[in-house]
């Protein structure tokens, strides 16, 4: 059948099916009755000599040929879409996002994120839930994830991936821990138990150029409860910086610096090269990384920790504040400018 008499519509009723994965919820997305998009999924199917959806477990499931022509009609729908439009406008977004999480960034930034969307663009939604790095990569490449936000580590061409924070490790150990004074020196650190979390395998790498390994207790499924762990056991555990500060307080943490050098936590935005011309996209990729920014500085855990002071005596931000606070000369730290 040629595609001259192919209803456009057809094609947004397609991609709504997609999308939603349920009739009453697609055909209320582009404001249209369920007998009518049932309608429209019928006429598709004698376009396409295929099923396209079937039920299954209360949803409609894609079939292997609605899979295979997504991605052309999203594209094509979109470029339609933007000859329409010569500016982008976040308060008439109508949309629904979905994000994928891998390791802990929710806690931090979703509700700022949110409280962003709430004041650009009312309309939109998000939709974000945690998953492993696998998952992500597996689903960003259908439309049921528009972002993947943590560590990630991307191969596929078809994937685009920014550095969204960087973060630095830190040693975290119970407040009274009978077998650490003053400071953590890396004999100590390699003779202690350990607390291992998935992800982060620079640690060991780091630590294997210098012929240690670590001594794991417990395997923790992610970094979540490791704070509690660690503080009501004699078990250390290295994880970024950020998380040890905001849950320092509440478990009685005492907070290391590394006694060895380690490469900085990064945490990736990554997405589908389908969306890269996608005007809204485009706007929420720009409002997760300025957001993402703002926020770290709020987190940083106030003077009055040991381990906070340290990091602001290697800043000249942080000289002044401390010299306006106690009127005291303050000596800059090695490597501070």
């Amino acid at each position: 059948m040629h595609y001259e008499k192919l209803d456009l519509n057809l094609l947004v009723a397609f991609c709504a099916l997609m999308s939603h994965r349920h009739v009453t919820r697609a055909a209320r997305a582009i404001n249209v009755t369920q007998p009518a998009l049932s309608h429209a999924l019928n006429r598709l199917r004698e376009f396409y000599k295929d099923p396209l959806f079937y039920h299954a477990k209360g949803l409609m499931q894609p079939s292997a040929r609605a899979l295979e022509i997504i991605e052309p009609l999203s594209k094509a729908l979109e470029q339609i879409a933007g000859t329409f439009q010569s500016t982008f406008n976040p308060a008439s977004l109508h949309r629904t996002f979905r994000i994928g999480l891998v390791d802990y960034p929710a806690a931090f930034l979703l509700p700022a994120l949110t409280l962003r969307l709430r004041q650009d663009a009312p309309s939109a939604q998000l939709i974000a839930e945690h998953m492993s790095h696998e998952s992500a990569e597996r689903l960003l490449s259908t439309l049921d994830l528009d972002f993947a936000i943590g560590v990630m580590s991307i191969s596929n061409s078809s994937y685009f991936q920014e550095t969204n924070t960087i973060d630095r490790f830190v040693v975290i150990a119970r407040q009274h821990h009978p077998d650490i004074s003053k400071r953590l020196t890396l004999a100590k650190y390699a003779k202690l138990g350990h607390i291992r979390i998935p992800l982060y395998g620079a640690i060991d790498a780091a630590l294997s150029k210098r012929g240690i390994s670590r001594n794991f207790s417990i395997a923790a499924e992610n970094v979540w409860n490791v704070p509690f762990l660690a503080a009501r056991s004699n078990l250390l555990a290295t994880i970024p910086e950020v998380f040890a500060s905001v849950f320092g307080r509440v478990c009685r943490l005492r907070i290391f610096r590394p006694p060895f050098e380690i490469s900085p936590y990064k945490i990736d935005l990554v997405w589908h090269e389908r969306a890269q011309g996608d005007p809204a996209h485009a706007w929420l990729r720009q409002a997760i990384q300025t957001t993402a920014k703002n926020i770290r500085g709020d987190l940083i855990p106030p003077v009055g920790d040991d381990f906070a002071l340290e990091q602001r005596l290697a800043s000249k931000q942080g000289q002044d504040r401390l010299r306006a606070t106690t009127g005291t000369p303050v000596k800059p730290t090695r490597g501070a400018k």
